[in-house]
């Protein structure tokens, strides 16, 4: 196994009585990687992440964590790991502060560890306030706290952003960011396409229990051959464009077109436009939609 896998997953199977759930399921996590798994609703994606955290004892396979296999009968094997698998559950009518305190004694953390914690998490304005009183933005917050307190080297996220609206959104990937800034390994579970392509580094797709492809994320930025364009007059852009047989315009709206040549650069595509409109920007678009199409 490479050094700079830190977690591998083997040819994973589960049943659930007839129903085969995950088939041969199988990864390599970099170290200090955002790894998504990404997939439909039924996809699997969930029960992957319950048999990580040990919350499923029956199946098939192995998991390597820094080449040595998991053992689950052994309760020290996860201090490594930090895990938010379902929507984190607290004390309601104690502040977060005081929740944190309370999990802490089972970890050894120290009071100043829960105030560098809780300001990571951007919670420090509002510790002493009962948790009650939190949206479900913060209290997905709360939890990234709690899986942090005994300073695991890999996150295990089911669905972290699910629920959220855009602000908590955006919040979750400043925070998963940062953690990874800090050397910090985080395994998520999604099936937002767009959050993948936020925050990833690499991703696995999975489809009816399997995986159908992993891919490096900057590999698909860089092999992309389709352009996003940004500009005031979209119009005379496709003007222009259709003058030239290897450029396929695949969609347009009144800001914006995309369009896709095998031959075509980046540079070659600013030369083309910019003496004769006024362009916003240029990107190149990800093809993972591509792959996650069925």
């Amino acid at each position: 196994m490479s050094k700079n896998i830190i977690l591998k997953i083997d040819d994973l199977e589960k049943y659930f009585n007839n129903l085969h759930v995950l088939k041969k399921v199988s990864l390599k996590i970099p170290k200090q990687s955002i790894y998504g798994v990404l997939g439909p609703n039924g996809s699997g994606k969930s029960t992957l992440m319950r048999i990580i955290a040990g919350l499923i004892k029956s199946w098939d396979g192995s998991i390597f964590f820094k080449n040595k296999k998991l053992n689950y009968d052994n309760p020290k094997i996860l201090r490594n790991f930090g895990f938010m698998i379902e929507s984190p559950a607290f004390y309601e009518y104690l502040s977060a502060l005081e929740n944190l305190k309370l999990f802490s004694n089972l970890t050894g953390t120290k009071l100043n560890t829960i105030y560098k914690i809780l300001k990571l998490v951007k919670l420090q304005k509002r510790m002493n306030e009962k948790v009650k009183n939190f949206s479900y933005g913060m209290k997905q917050r709360l939890g990234i706290a709690q899986t942090l307190l005994h300073k695991p080297e890999i996150l295990i996220l089911d669905e972290p952003n699910n629920g959220l609206d855009p602000t908590g959104i955006k919040n979750m990937e400043s925070i998963i960011n940062h953690l990874k800034n800090e050397g910090k390994t985080i395994l998520l579970s999604t099936h937002i396409l767009s959050e993948v392509e936020n925050i990833c580094t690499n991703v696995s797709i999975l489809k009816k229990g399997e995986v159908v492809t992993s891919l490096d994320i900057n590999d698909i930025h860089k092999n992309s051959n389709k352009f996003l364009i940004h500009t005031d007059n979209v119009k005379k852009a496709q003007l222009i464009l259709h003058n030239f047989k290897d450029i396929i315009i695949l969609k347009s709206n009144f800001n914006s077109l995309s369009v896709s040549s095998k031959n075509l650069n980046f540079d070659k595509l600013v030369k083309i436009l910019n003496d004769k409109i006024t362009i916003q920007s240029i990107k190149k678009e990800s093809t993972l939609i591509d792959f996650f199409h069925d």
